[in-house]
């Protein structure tokens, strides 16, 4: 299906629905009568959305224009693939279970929360809590990949449990905090207090971070399986070289305040 925003309006609009497992295999009358939140107030989508017909079979939702303001599009999808040309709202593929999501744009906050399967593609910057844990809850992202070709926003990989989350520019402040597994990639600036209270898991930083205090120095190495996922970051368009795959790695583990089982790789450029 494609759909092409026709609201105007500052309201936010909730939009769960808008996930291959809802709409997939229905026709353009069944899917304009789907429900969603504008508000507090029920609306049909076909009332918020242009809806044409996609291929016969398909199972891609391509969105045309700004949704800047329309949160949860891709929440809990399992299968088929989303394609956003503008930029998308809070919540965006949140507890994603499979399939793939690709933004040309920026997009809002929460983005990937608590997901478990899938790939998320943003190509331009994402907001705050990147795959991280929602207030109250245990984990963060379970599971699946966040590929972002921009910045990424504060807290990203918050209480992480396993994934890989993949940033070409900057991350905020307090990236990986309490961060209990998976890996974060970063070839930009790393923020303050990179990976405060971190348990398990695994940053790999490109650029020089601020390291805290509760961090140690334990090793100068070349870590051979740090080539796999680079190849596969390579693969998704990330700025790897023949150096990152060649160079030598300064590993700190820690944070020693917390669990202390984390780790943090420092490709040296000297």
């Amino acid at each position: 299906m494609i759909l092409k925003p026709k609201f105007v309006t500052q309201l936010p609009i909730d939009a769960e629905i808008i996930t291959p497992d809802s709409i997939s295999g229905k026709i353009v009358k069944n899917v304009e009568n789907l429900e969603l939140l504008v508000g507090n107030r029920k609306k049909k989508l076909g009332d918020i959305f242009e809806v044409n017909k996609g291929t016969e079979g398909d199972d891609e939702i391509i969105i045309e224009g700004d949704v800047s303001k329309v949160k949860h599009i891709g929440a809990r999808m399992s299968f088929g693939k989303i394609s956003i040309s503008g930029d998308v709202g809070m919540h965006l593929g949140r507890e994603m279970n499979g399939g793939e999501i690709c933004i040309r744009g920026n997009v809002d906050d929460w983005a990937g929360a608590e997901m478990k399967k899938g790939i998320i593609k943003i190509y331009g910057n994402a907001g705050g809590f990147l795959g991280s844990a929602y207030r109250g809850s245990k984990y963060g992202m379970k599971g699946g990949t966040i590929i972002v070709h921009g910045n990424a926003g504060h807290e990203t990989g918050r209480l992480m449990r396993r994934g890989i989350i993949a940033v070409v520019n900057s991350l905020g402040n307090f990236s990986g905090v309490h961060m209990n597994g998976g890996a974060i990639f970063c070839f930009g600036d790393g923020g303050k207090r990179i990976g405060a209270g971190m348990d398990k898991g695994t940053i790999v930083m490109f650029n020089k971070p601020e390291i805290i205090p509760t961090f140690k120095l334990t090793s100068t190495y070349n870590p051979t399986f740090l080539r796999v996922f680079l190849k596969m970051l390579k693969e998704y368009g990330m700025p790897v070289d023949n150096k990152h795959f060649t160079g030598i790695y300064d590993r700190y583990s820690g944070d020693l305040a917390s669990l202390g089982n984390g780790e943090i790789y420092i490709w040296r450029t000297d």
